[in-house]
């Protein structure tokens, strides 16, 4: 598609967005004014779609189609994995088994055991829930910042992308919710940038090819908005500025992309890079000076990300991204409040739990659980969230826990804290216990160590990692470094999304740190001592990496430490575009010791333990 060709699509679909979205944002006030209509309305939608679905036949729940009261006392709680036996059927009849509408795609999403899971999109669902939630989202965000329209350059959307799917379930394509391609039909999701050069299918698959095709496109231009997810995007994307700073520069100055002709020469965005990158420290502000708005997630431990992203976006202002996962949408921004949103009570039946109930130990026995409608929570307290989705995930506990934080015309205003089982997610990783304990025995059982005892810890830094010591019969630097890249090796296997954050260098690498037998053993029974013997207990997982100044023979047997930071290498290689791919692996014979873990970058103590809103995308 040509320059005017895309354009043009632009031109076209400018007036009718913002209508669209606007609108969107008027419905969902309009819902948040009379929460109560709309749970009901909602609940009486989701019966009507299901109740005549073989699944719901079979298991009697069809008897709520004439009474919706029964709802809650007829239809258990359920996990994502009971589910697994009617995904597994609807897989191959594309339907009629959940719920009755057509399932048009899968969504992927990272799953506990490193299985990505299968969540069915459905026409019914895209149409009546997910396409207005983002609508809603954007036109908040058109409201406070129409500039954001002004022309076709102004916004840098990396919120979706669009990417063929070679992935497919019974000829049905198996995708990220995030991947907006290919589109369904005239109501799927359609900004005006849909057609956008730096938009569409020819950019590249991988995150840096695509980060350097946006910015090429976009440098020079008076860009206004920069939507993101996560806040790591915003960060890597100033990180890919200054490393491939001198290619852009030639690519401006050359009018080529990759080195293959592309447009005009642009001396003067050449000339003005240039003098962006002489000053070292830059901001994407200097790469931008027309930067008004950046969007992402903003609260829970995103929120450790903010004194960067005002480094990195000074002056700019900014807005949340909605509270959301693969598995639906629990709040959409309405106002520039950044760390609460209330609850989308227009988008899913929503039930709560208080969080100090052992809701994982009740659900696993069978116990019926009373739970809370959305005018039963109270603030300041926090809560098992509870969904019932339109495309016939019914009473889905994902495990995920947000604390309501005021009640406003009776609907409340929430934001997501952790997930259940969860201990530490920097960039969206939603690292398990389980996951990380596979990963250590993989690792071990790979150089023929048995697992013992071990602690594992989030350590800020550039870019942030995690540090794990494991006891072991001789500890030593070469086998810190073996099993540095045996166990960070196994958790980009079991965890999709931890390995997608190492491959686009938003991640470092995992230090492991071997240390004695019986020096964790013994570094819990000293915690034991002091004033808690009653309460303390060994824990694998912790809020940041204190524990490595406590545990004895932390420091290497031979006596040796260093103020080197961890053992690392960046190695560059091009994919097939010419743009360098990014890997990040340890090969050197730097010694890794704990005052490199220690002072590596300043410890992170996480109130809440999993990036808020959560998967990304």
């Amino acid at each position: 598609m040509d320059t005017t060709d895309w354009q043009q699509h632009w031109n076209d679909r400018r007036g009718p967005f913002v209508e669209e979205c606007l609108q969107a944002r008027d419905d969902l006030l309009a819902d948040l004014k009379d929460p109560k209509s709309a749970q009901e309305r909602v609940l009486r939608d989701i019966i009507g779609v299901c109740a005549d679905s073989l699944h719901w036949k079979a298991q009697g729940y069809n008897v709520t189609a004439e009474d919706p009261s029964r709802f809650r006392s007829v239809l258990p709680i359920r996990r994502y994995a009971d589910f697994l036996p009617e995904i597994e059927r609807e897989t191959r009849t594309k339907g009629g088994v959940l719920s009755c509408s057509p399932v048009l795609r899968w969504l992927k999403t990272s799953g506990t055991t490193g299985v990505p899971k299968r969540v069915p999109y459905t026409l019914h669902w895209l149409l009546t829930y997910r396409i207005p939630a983002m609508k809603a989202m954007w036109g908040t965000y058109l409201l406070h910042h129409p500039e954001l329209l002004a022309h076709p350059w102004a916004t840098l959307d990396t919120q979706t992308v669009r990417e063929d799917v070679y992935d497919f379930v019974h000829g049905v394509e198996h995708q990220a919710i995030s991947n907006r391609h290919p589109q369904i039909n005239s109501r799927d999701w359609n900004p005006p940038w849909y057609q956008s050069p730096w938009f569409n299918t020819q950019a590249p698959a991988t995150h840096a090819g695509r980060m350097y095709h946006r910015i090429r496109h976009l440098v020079g231009k008076d860009l206004h908005y920069i939507s993101a997810i996560n806040p790591s995007t915003l960060i890597s994307l100033r990180d890919l500025v200054a490393e491939h700073g001198e290619e852009l520069v030639r690519d401006l100055r050359a009018g080529t992309l990759d080195g293959q002709p592309w447009s005009e020469p642009d001396e003067e965005a050449a000339r003005h890079l240039e003098s962006v990158l002489a000053k070292g420290e830059f901001s994407l502000t200097d790469v931008w000076p027309s930067l008004t708005l950046y969007s992402c997630w903003l609260s829970s431990s995103a929120e450790l990300y903010r004194a960067k992203l005002d480094a990195v976006l000074p002056g700019v202002s900014k807005l949340p991204f909605m509270g959301c996962g693969t598995e639906g949408v629990t709040s959409v921004p309405v106002d520039d409040s950044l760390d609460s949103q209330p609850l989308a009570v227009g988008q899913a039946f929503f039930e709560f739990v208080p969080a100090d109930v052992p809701l994982g130990e009740l659900v696993d026995a069978g116990t019926r659980v009373r739970t809370l409608l959305f005018d039963e929570v109270e603030a300041g307290r926090d809560y098992h969230l509870i969904m019932t989705q339109g495309n016939g995930l019914y009473r889905l506990w994902t495990g995920d826990i947000y604390r309501v934080d005021r009640i406003v015309d009776g609907t409340p205003w929430l934001h997501f804290v952790h997930r259940d089982g969860v201990f530490h997610s920097f960039t969206g990783e939603k690292i398990t216990e389980a996951e990380v304990t596979q990963a250590i025995k993989q690792g071990m059982a790979g150089l023929g160590l048995d697992t013992g005892l071990y602690m594992c810890g989030p350590q800020w830094a550039e870019p942030p990692y995690y540090v794990v010591a494991t006891e072991v019969a001789v500890p030593s630097r070469e086998l810190d470094r073996a099993l540095s890249l045996a166990v960070d090796r196994e958790l980009c296997e079991v965890n999709i999304e931890y390995a997608s954050k190492r491959d686009s260098g938003r991640l470092g690498p995992l230090n492991v740190r071997t240390v004695p037998f019986d020096a964790i053993t013994a570094y819990a029974e000293s915690r034991r001592q002091v004033g808690n013997a009653t309460q303390y207990k060994y824990k694998p997982f912790h809020q940041d990496v204190d524990f490595m100044t406590g545990i004895d023979g932390i420091g290497r047997v031979d006596g040796s430490t260093t103020d080197t930071p961890p053992a690392t290498a960046t190695a560059t290689d091009s994919d097939s575009t010419g743009t360098p791919a990014i890997a990040t692996v340890i090969t050197t014979d730097t010694p890794v010791t704990a005052t490199t873990v220690i002072t590596a970058g300043t410890p992170v103590t996480i109130a809440a333990v999993a990036t808020a809103g959560h998967s990304a995308r």
